[in-house]
């Protein structure tokens, strides 16, 4: 049987020995630090054992086989000396003498020339018989360590005493037999690794519960889930290599195919549970949970649930990422959204996950949402101790077996809807931190659905608010070419009779009849917002006989929508009563700016009227003019009263807010939105008492003038007020 004590034996050293890297990750403390030596020296030791097993009880192998002992011996004395602390200090120092003593025996025991090998006339030599008192000693201090600690400590010794008080009392019973039958049983040597390698894992729990005295330890679960795996699969080949072994030993014609069989299947088996999720639950459920106090790691958990619901829309919909994200944390592999409406009571079918696609209804009277009460509770449709099923009848009908009910609880809308989970893959204990867990997810689902619900109805509104922007701007301009029409009956008294104002009379009325029609127009197209276009440039079109142009606020200025802003200036300038001065920097003489005429000509009237009702009387607005770093730059400057900066912050481009009697609160507002459709900016460089600035931003064109169509001034546009 040297083959099969090879296998046995190494296959022991590799778990042992994988067991105890796992502790010293996991574990922390120095009681942790004796687990993993505990396991590690006995990994050594079935490793010695797998290079020489002709002789497993003396020279290398025997004096680690008495290496193992003692460090379970001082393991043991460890978890006493904590447990029991000043009152067992007699106890302790007894069984340290003793042991002592029959350690130094049993190393000489596995010098050379001692013993000759392991047979039943050795074993009545003082030192071979010092080897089963270590183990003795070990059965007896953990007899005593368990039953003097107290029911608390229990929880962190019994693993400890099941493993090493077990392994030394089949030391005892192999001593035993050699003692009755004459000479050491191969079988129960070699049986000896096998249950060396089934102890390992308790020798690993027990670190970890030391551990959770303190703090969880510091590595992944998912470095312990694969490290569970990557042990469980090799414990489990190690298994079918034994058998197969075995068969090859047995001398029969159909061995070697049967081994070669048995390792197929084993492989097969292993990528079969590899890709199976419900085997994975229940891997996750014996092992890794055990490694940590907290059930969850609620940082991945966290980042998880964010992936799930913030994946792109080409993949699964909303309502499905919804229900994943709830899904996922409890392994429940199906679930159902049902949603509530604005205003409504009923909840609703949404959305399915591997469930029937039901168009379910619960109304308000449904004892399901009786149950959830004010969806601060997670309902558990398992079967309880009488075997009922509180899941209602009609849901079940429609989807089948349902687990929990999940309620989506939104602070502003309340119940916003629940999730029907279908039962988990494997066995899954809810406790406290699980439905706590469940209760904040519900709660984060149910704002990302909100969320979505109203963008949803933003983009339903939207036209509705583009159509609110073409009436702003259509408003305002009414009211300008209102002002002007006032302004003409104003004159008709005094030059009624004058023919040619008679002619200019019925030009302005007809042009003003011609914009409004035009502004209604545009205000009846869908998907457009008119710019502003100053009465002035309605006349001028009027009078050249040229239709008014306007252009889609927001959308990238054409080509060829370039003017030499000095000249546009000039013009609307011209059309001004108040005094306006312009100046041009000759060092940076600015260029073409690239920008609709309509739009800019609506902008600088609106600020220059702005500017000249907050200059004194004869106070001229200064226009500076110039170029740099590719922008043109036009500053619109006044001496007023000047405005603060939180007014400005808060208050100047606010739609519909002004502090003038007799204003629209939207001159300034609209002329930053002409300019920042063209690619421009408006800035504002104000001091209270000192004056205003404000600073026209265009980015720079390089048009050939040739394209500039000048625009006439008409007769009334001199003589009138400007927006």
């Amino acid at each position: 049987m040297t083959s099969a004590s090879i296998l046995l034996h190494g296959g022991a050293a590799v778990v042992c020995l994988a067991w105890t890297v796992l502790v010293l990750v996991a574990g922390r403390g120095p009681t942790a630090r004796l687990l993993a030596a505990a396991s590690g020296i006995a990994g050594l030791w079935a490793a010695a054992v797998a290079l020489n097993p002709a002789t497993p009880l003396q020279g290398l192998t025997g004096g680690l086989e008495v290496l193992r002992l003692t460090v379970w011996f001082a393991l043991l004395l460890s978890l006493y000396r904590r447990v029991g602390g000043a009152r067992a200090a007699p106890a302790l120092r007894r069984f340290a003498l003793a042991g002592g003593i029959a350690v130094v025996l049993a190393l000489l025991s596995a010098l050379p020339g001692l013993v000759t090998g392991p047979l039943l006339p050795s074993l009545a030599e003082p030192a071979m018989l010092a080897r089963p008192g270590v183990a003795l000693l070990v059965l007896l201090l953990a007899e005593n360590l368990y039953r003097n600690a107290d029911e608390a400590s229990q929880w962190h010794v019994n693993l400890p005493c099941i493993a090493l008080g077990g392994l030394a009392a089949f030391d005892l019973l192999i001593y035993a037999d050699a003692a009755l039958s004459g000479g050491f049983s191969p079988v129960l040597l070699d049986a000896r690794a096998a249950l060396t390698a089934l102890a390992s894992p308790l020798l690993a729990i027990a670190a970890v519960r030391d551990g959770r005295w303190r703090r969880d330890p510091p590595v992944s679960r998912q470095a312990v889930f694969h490290g569970a795996t990557l042990v469980v699969a090799g414990a489990f080949l190690l298994g079918v290599g034994a058998l197969g072994e075995a068969l090859r030993r047995l001398g029969t014609d159909w061995g070697p195919t049967v081994q070669a069989s048995l390792l197929a299947g084993a492989v097969m088996i292993l990528a079969v549970a590899a890709a199976s999720r419900s085997v994975r639950s229940r891997l996750r459920s014996l092992v890794v949970d055990h490694f940590f106090t907290a059930r969850y790691d609620y940082r991945r958990e966290w980042l998880r649930c964010v992936t799930v619901l913030s994946a792109p829309e080409d993949g699964a919909r909303a309502e499905l990422r919804a229900v994943r994200a709830i899904a996922d944390p409890v392994d429940s592999p199906a679930g159902v959204l049902l949603l509530r409406e604005p205003g409504e009571a009923t909840l609703r079918w949404a959305g399915s996950w591997n469930l029937p696609s039901v168009a379910a209804a619960l109304p308000a009277g449904h004892p399901l949402l009786a149950a959830l009460r004010a969806g601060d509770q997670v309902l558990d449709f398992s079967p309880d101790q009488t075997g009922e099923k509180p899941a209602p009848a009609d849901l079940v009908a429609s989807f089948g077996p349902l687990w929990l009910a999940v309620p989506l609880a939104h602070d502003r809308d309340g119940m916003a809807g629940v999730i029907l989970l279908a039962p988990p893959r494997a066995a899954f204990a809810l406790d406290r931190e699980v439905l706590d867990l469940l209760r904040v997810l519900g709660r984060e689902v149910a704002m990302f659905l909100a969320e979505r619900r109203a963008a949803a109805r933003l983009a339903e509104q939207r036209p509705l608010q583009d159509y609110a922007k073409r009436f702003a701007f259509v408003a305002h301009d009414v009211k300008t070419v209102a002002s002007q029409l006032t302004l003409l009956l104003a004159n008709a008294e005094d030059n009624l009779q004058d023919p040619e104002f008679q002619h200019d009379m019925l030009l302005t009325v007809r042009s003003a009849a011609d914009r409004i029609n035009t502004l209604i127009t545009r205000l009846r197209q869908p998907g457009e917002v008119m710019d502003a276009v100053p009465p002035e440039a309605a006349l001028a079109a009027t009078a050249t006989g040229a239709a008014p142009a306007a252009t889609a606020t927001g959308a990238a200025p054409a080509a060829s929508a370039a003017i030499a802003p000095l000249a546009r200036l000039r013009r609307i300038v011209a059309a001004q009563t108040h005094p306006v001065r312009i100046e041009e920097d000759a060092a940076a003489p600015a260029g073409l700016a690239a920008i609709a005429p309509e739009r800019f000509d609506a902008a600088i009237a609106h600020l220059l009227n702005n500017a000249a009702e907050a200059s004194a009387t004869g106070e001229p607005v200064e226009i500076r003019l110039r170029s740099e770093a590719g922008r043109i730059l036009v500053d619109i400057v006044d001496r007023g009263t000047g405005m603060t900066p939180e007014f400005i912050r808060d208050e100047l481009f606010r739609p519909l807010s002004t502090s003038k009697p007799t204003g629209s609160g939207i001159g300034a507002w609209q002329a930053r939105e002409l300019l920042c459709g063209a690619g421009g900016d408006l800035a504002v460089l104000s001091r209270p008492g000192v004056g205003t600035t404000m600073r026209v931003i265009l980015p720079a064109a390089a048009v050939p003038a040739a394209l500039m169509v000048p625009m006439p001034v008409p007769f009334m546009a001199a003589a009138g007020a400007g927006a």
